[in-house]
């Protein structure tokens, strides 16, 4: 929460750090500020010494002295007003990133992402950079899974949407698992049309690939 300070104090300490009030009563032109939206309204507080005094927010010298660079850049009143307002909104916003409920809710949010684009990789729809002939630990634990008994690297060529992949082991009820090392666009899907037994199988995409694209294949029971 901003501290306030009272309006003699804030027009001393202003003075001093080089803003300009001009000939006028420097009261008419705090007014003058608030009516035009550039500082906040004036609290009335108690002093120490019990008199009610007129209050701005401490930060209120800060923007007299961007106010009067403005100024003294030759800012109209309109554009003023809009670098102000900006300037307040990104004031805003970097408070807001302090607050520590918020924190929480970032760090929440990206891990749940996070979570996610790993369990999209294990299932082949999306790469992470995994080396070539990798087997997602999803398939890998045997105890729960069929066995995985043949698996390779293979690249769909340039201007291709389907590639034939030779695997004289592969059975007519085999299991192909396919995940890509490399952006396959501008195809957006890829399917195993066929298996062959004793040969191998088909890999087809939605469009032809605009370069050489790698890929991992792997064949279970």
């Amino acid at each position: 929460m901003d501290e306030f300070i009272s309006i003699d104090k804030l027009i001393k300490q202003a003075k001093s750090k080089g803003v300009n009030f001009g000939a006028g009563d420097p009261y008419n032109r705090l007014r003058y500020y608030t009516k035009m939206g550039w500082l906040p309204h004036m609290v009335r507080k108690t002093d120490k010494k019990g008199e009610i005094k007129g209050h701005y927010p401490v930060s209120s010298i800060q923007t007299l002295l961007y106010i009067e660079e403005l100024k003294s850049e030759g800012a109209s009143n309109e554009e003023i007003s809009k670098k102000l307002e900006f300037k307040n909104k990104k004031e805003e916003i970097a408070a807001s990133l302090k607050s520590p409920e918020l924190r929480k809710r970032i760090v929440m949010y990206t891990s749940l992402i996070l979570l996610l684009l790993i369990f999209t990789s294990e299932l082949g729809f999306i790469n992470l950079g995994k080396p070539k002939g990798y087997v997602p630990q999803y398939y890998q634990n045997t105890s729960n899974r069929q066995q995985i008994y043949g698996n390779g690297t293979s690249f769909v060529p340039k201007n291709q949407k389907k590639i034939f992949v030779s695997f004289e082991d592969i059975k007519p009820n085999s299991k192909v698992y396919v995940t890509f090392t490399q952006n396959y666009s501008p195809a957006t899907r890829y399917w195993v049309s066929k298996i062959e037994s004793q040969s191998g199988f088909l890999l087809e995409l939605d469009a032809p690939v605009s370069d050489n694209v790698e890929f991992n294949w792997w064949v279970s029971e």
